[in-house]
């Protein structure tokens, strides 16, 4: 009875202790929470082994504690982090100190990173990396030192303390060195100079081990002459250029058989995306497809709702804000530390800016507000919802109605709130969008753009989830967004802020026949936007196909004409007579189909590595696609230039040759290609940075692999011992439970 007393008297600290308890566990695994809970059991308890019998007792744990927190005072995860290229010092980061403030934007500058093409892996690749279950940092520290004094790289005192000398003050603008870092360690903790500098040299070890462990992806020096042979080559050629595009006969009939042939030929492949056995590119495959609503104000309207600030505010803003205002430069131009002159922007000339800013910081405000107002309309439903389990349907009903709620709240706060639905937009589409793909949300130093958001949601929530992209459901409000809107017709500008959900979700597909059609309609503002509602029809586009190739076949008969024409009459009569007979007689008709020489210098070809970033690029960031596969295309065009010349020849002569070029739906007719080959001056001046480049490629993705937390526990052979003897001790107990038993009866 007392115990229940006691229970109840003491409820509200046993709840508390268990949600700490329960966050503890989630945070740290069922793994760390066995280490912390062992670590209380008191003396040197064995944790874990490693390797060859090595050990891991709980006083190892504790000093592995104390080493990370002396290297993150001496910042190492800035000098990690401050590494030029690769993934070993942001992973390491990562790894080692997940509480550090770089350590939370790691994940979205790589992501970053990838998408500039920048590291040569796959968004899934990295999203992979970081999905997996984090170990404590205190047992990689252990194992990776391990691992690297096993390799024989071992970093001397003397060493380290070279690196830190010069790493400090580098990281602080000679603000701080190292022997003051050092002395503020050791008078703070009771650790000496030479305990300090063994930590921060065993980090060194570790990276020297890993860089030794990528190193041994060695990148040859014929890799190195062949990547560059091809990659600084130089490319010069003149030409004509002869246009599929305009001889497209709009008034060809097209059979029901053609269209039939051509969209089952075509039809599981996706569109734009040329290959030898395609060289047009054509494709009906349907791409993944999101249908949005949103709720978008202007803040020009807001504007007007909002008190202008009164002339009192605008001084006292400048009087508590002075500093801003005031300029220093060196008395003497010529010497940077002469008695510096301090000059104050007088406050009429400051008055207005300083309107505008606090115009801009009102209406921010007021805008917050509003669109607080509405969140808490449109996810009313939500509350009683178990939105991680709800189905689609679920989520549908329990969402707030737009239409109703903005309509309810332009009344109320006498601002036009434009409701409305999207079709359905791929991500060429929704980046073509004016509206849309200017809308976007800042997060800390990453910039979240509703493009990501939009594409990364789900009916069914994610078990991983993507790097930088919060977690999204149909249905779910999501932003406040910041956008721009400029109305070509009003000649305007005007900044935006909205609220958007997804709504639906179409993954890419096969089209189930050629009568497939949907929605591409954009965002719309007012009545002159109406009219940009758009419909998608695959039998449009396969009949677009259909006279394009048949329009890419004329272009090549009126190409092997004029080279007919060059070959007996010579290239400027050629032109001459060919430009007679198909331009129009006035040079500004629309129709006109006049020809010229035409030329490219100095092209380069794309080396193989730079060609597989690209397609990482194009895969990862749909706004740079498009960009990225005329990229692509002019390189395969420059190949298919160099291709002309014989071997080792370096130039073609005069000719008359007519180069095809299904990609770019164009006939060419070559009059020269000239090769430059690479010299030792690009070959002096590039080796390095082209080695690094090569070595990069492998590197990237052997990074991830190495310094997987699993892969490291798999290589040193890790296991865990605190479980074991839990189970040994439950194992004694009931033998003793039984010989107790035995003797009683």
């Amino acid at each position: 009875m007392h115990l229940v007393k006691w229970t109840r008297k003491n409820m509200q600290k046993i709840m508390v202790f268990v949600i700490i308890f329960c966050m503890v566990s989630f945070v740290i695994g069922s793994v760390g929470l066995q280490m912390v809970v062992s670590l209380f059991g008191g003396g040197n308890r064995l944790i874990a082994t490693f390797g060859d019998g090595q050990k891991i007792k709980s006083q190892d744990y504790i000093q592995a504690q104390n080493d990370l927190r002396v290297l993150q005072t001496l910042m190492v995860d800035r000098i990690l982090m401050g590494q030029s290229g690769g993934l070993t010092g942001p992973l390491l980061t990562h790894l080692l100190f997940p509480g550090s403030a770089l350590s939370g934007d790691i994940g979205g500058q790589l992501k970053q990173a990838v998408q500039r093409g920048q590291l040569p892996i796959s968004q899934a690749e990295l999203d992979d990396f970081f999905q997996k279950q984090p170990e404590q940092p205190e047992i990689l520290w252990l194992l990776l030192k391990a691992e690297a004094y096993q390799a024989g790289c071992a970093v001397s005192n003397e060493s380290a303390a070279q690196t830190l000398s010069f790493a400090i003050p580098q990281l602080t603008g000679n603000q701080l060195d190292a022997g003051t870092l050092v002395s503020g360690i050791i008078s703070n903790s009771n650790i000496t100079q030479e305990q300090i500098l063994k930590t921060f040299a065993d980090m060194l070890s570790i990276t020297t081990y890993i860089q030794n462990v990528l190193d041994n992806q060695a990148v040859t020096i014929n890799q190195i002459k062949a990547t560059l042979g091809r990659s600084r080559e130089r490319i010069d050629a003149e030409f004509v250029e002869i246009q599929a595009q305009p001889l497209i006969d709009e008034d060809t009939s097209i059979s029901n058989e053609q269209i039939q042939a051509q969209f089952d030929k075509y039809k599981t492949l996706t569109p734009n995306d040329p290959a030898e056995e395609n060289p047009f590119g054509f494709g009906y495959k349907l791409p993944k497809r999101v249908q949005l609503e949103y709720m978008i104000v202007s803040m020009d309207d807001v504007t007007e709702l909002i008190e202008k600030p009164a002339a009192e505010a605008v001084e006292e803003y400048y009087a508590r804000n002075i500093d801003t205002f005031r300029t220093s430069k060196p008395s003497d131009p010529n010497d940077p530390k002469s008695e510096p002159i301090v000059e104050t922007r007088p406050f009429a000339e400051a008055e207005a800016q300083i309107r505008r800013m606090l115009e801009t910081e009102q209406t921010t405000a007021r805008a917050n507000i509003l669109f607080n107002e509405i969140k808490d309309k449109t996810e009313a439903g939500f509350e009683t919802l178990n939105f991680e389990e709800a189905s689609v349907a679920e989520l549908q009903k329990a969402a707030g109605d737009f239409e109703a709620i903005g309509k309810e709240l332009s009344e109320k706060n006498s601002v036009k709130i434009s409701v409305g639905k999207t079709g359905w937009l791929d991500a060429a589409a929704f980046g073509q969008d004016r509206i849309l793909s200017s809308m976007g949300v800042r997060r800390g130093q990453n910039y979240l753009r509703l493009n990501d958001m939009a594409f990364a949601a789900a009916e069914v929530r994610p078990q991983r989830q993507r790097i930088g992209v919060p977690s999204v459901r149909v249905w779910e409000t999501i932003g406040p967004f910041n956008g721009s809107y400029y109305s070509q017709e009003d000649n305007t500008f005007s900044r935006l802020m909205a609220l958007v959900r997804v709504i639906g979700i179409e993954e890419e597909t096969v089209a189930e026949n050629a009568n497939t059609t949907y929605d591409t309609s954009g965002v719309v503002l007012g009545e002159k936007d109406a009219e940009t509602g758009a419909t998608f029809s695959v039998i449009e586009k396969v009949k677009d196909d259909i006279r394009l190739a048949a329009a890419m076949d004329a272009a090549k008969g009126r190409a092997d004409e004029l080279a007919t024409l060059i070959g007996s009459d010579g290239w400027d009569d050629a032109l001459a007579a060919y430009n007679e007979k198909y331009a129009a007689a006035d040079p500004n008709e629309t129709d006109d189909q006049r020809i010229k020489l035409a030329n490219i210098n100095q092209k380069l070809r794309m080396s193989e590595t730079q060609i597989a970033q690209a397609r990482i690029i194009m895969r990862e960031n749909r706004a740079m696609a498009q960009y990225v596969r005329q990229q692509i295309t002019d390189n395969l065009l420059t190949t298919r230039l160099y291709e002309m010349l014989d071997e080792a020849a370096e130039t073609t002569g005069t000719i008359q040759t007519v180069l095809p070029f299904q990609p770019q739906a164009t006939c060419y007719v070559i009059k020269e290609v000239i090769r430059q080959p690479a010299t030792m001056v690009d070959y002096m001046g590039n080796k390095t940075q082209t080695a690094l480049q090569l070595g990069a490629a492998d590197a990237a993705t052997l990074t991830l692999v190495h310094l997987n937390p699993e892969n490291i526990l798999e290589r040193m052979a890790f296991e865990l011992q605190i479980q074991q003897q839990s189970d040994e001790a439950a194992d004694d107990a009931a033998d003793a439970d039984t010989e107790t038993e035995s003797e009683a009866n």
